[in-house]
């Protein structure tokens, strides 16, 4: 069986045991969510379409994280003006995963997964990425609390300790980005952010 659903402006088909990116919902990690804005339900060779929504079915999910996607530049410039203008936009995300589908054609579920608890996405703060999140994971650094309490210098040496390839890369900021974080100051946080290219202030 799946569904398709409306959430934030946008729509999603999904079934029992999908992950997906939604536009950010007001959740906290491990919450369970309703969805009632289901605009069709199909199962088999059955199929129900919603006149706009299907009546008495809805979507269950479980909040598995809270992210940002990745940077999206914009460069404006006017010749022979003199201008030029650079901006970035990171659009937060909340992402889910589909446990139950209730609808007048059956129902279907799909156990939750474990949740992983304790460390942080590090790979929200600017200048981090997948590589360099392990890189501070085998230092014991996965948390904003940490990053945070974690001395630029001392970036700078895991750095330069994984390779050559990482040396180029500025962390200092880090530890400020880590401190909002921490703290959930999620407004100054993206402010903050929206300054930066790959980490550093321009």
């Amino acid at each position: 069986m799946y569904a398709v659903i409306k959430t934030g402006g946008k729509q999603y088909k999904v079934a029992a045991g999908d992950k997906i990116r939604v536009e950010q919902m007001p959740a906290n990690i491990g919450a369970e969510v309703t969805i009632d804005q289901v605009l069709a339900v199909g199962a088999g060779d059955q199929f129900s379409v919603g006149a706009p929504l299907v009546a008495g079915a809805t979507v269950s999910a479980t909040v598995l994280s809270q992210g940002r996607h990745d940077k999206v530049r914009i460069f404006k410039m006017r010749r022979r003006k003199h201008y030029q203008k650079h901006q970035g936009h990171r659009q937060n995300y909340t992402e889910l995963f589909v446990s139950r589908i209730a609808s007048p054609l059956g129902e279907t579920t799909a156990e939750v997964p474990a949740l992983q608890a304790a460390a942080d996405d590090l790979e929200r703060i600017e200048g981090i990425g997948p590589k360099i999140g392990q890189i501070l994971a085998k230092a014991g650094i996965t948390t904003f609390a940490q990053l945070a309490d974690t001395s630029v210098e001392k970036l700078k040496a895991l750095l330069a300790a994984a390779g050559s390839r990482f040396v180029s890369h500025d962390p200092t900021t880090w530890p400020e980005q880590a401190k909002l974080a921490a703290a959930g100051d999620w407004d100054a946080f993206e402010k903050l952010t929206d300054e930066l290219v790959a980490g550093k202030r321009q």
